[in-house]
């Protein structure tokens, strides 16, 4: 009786947390590289809170131009070799909070730029989510 107790308890335990870590909250991991993903707006609240934040576009120049977050650099990730020439100018010291089109890019940025020591956070959907959200754009 006493294991079918604790059973029961701990299966609603589990079932519990899962469900309260999902509600509500702002911020995926994908444990199978250790790149944190936050949402547009987690996103930019802990960009504008974090003192060493710096805003990366992977995007192209055109797609930039079109459309980027208030303070946001750019740098083309589909261009390797200024995109490498790129990030070696960067400041390790400092943390990148870097978004593209969709994701794709950006994810593949935090993940060349982690390997080389860098501390990045991406943000989840990129661009096309922060604006389906109605949030801000500078052209």
């Amino acid at each position: 009786m006493k294991k079918i107790l604790l059973s029961l308890l701990a299966a609603v335990g589990l079932s519990t947390t899962g469900c309260s870590a999902q509600a509500g909250q702002s911020l995926k991991s994908a444990p199978s590289d250790g790149i944190v993903i936050l949402t547009p707006q987690a996103f930019i609240d802990q960009a504008k809170a974090d003192t060493t934040s710096f805003l990366l576009d992977v995007r192209t120049s055109k797609e930039y131009a079109e459309g980027h977050l208030a303070g946001a650099h750019q740098l083309d990730y589909l261009n390797p070799e200024a995109f490498d020439a790129g990030i070696k100018q960067l400041d390790k010291s400092r943390t990148y909070y870097i978004y593209c089109r969709s994701g794709k890019r950006s994810h593949g940025a935090c993940l060349k730029m982690k390997k080389q020591g860098f501390k990045v956070y991406d943000m989840e959907g990129g661009i096309l989510n922060w604006t389906k959200l109605g949030m801000p754009v500078e052209r």
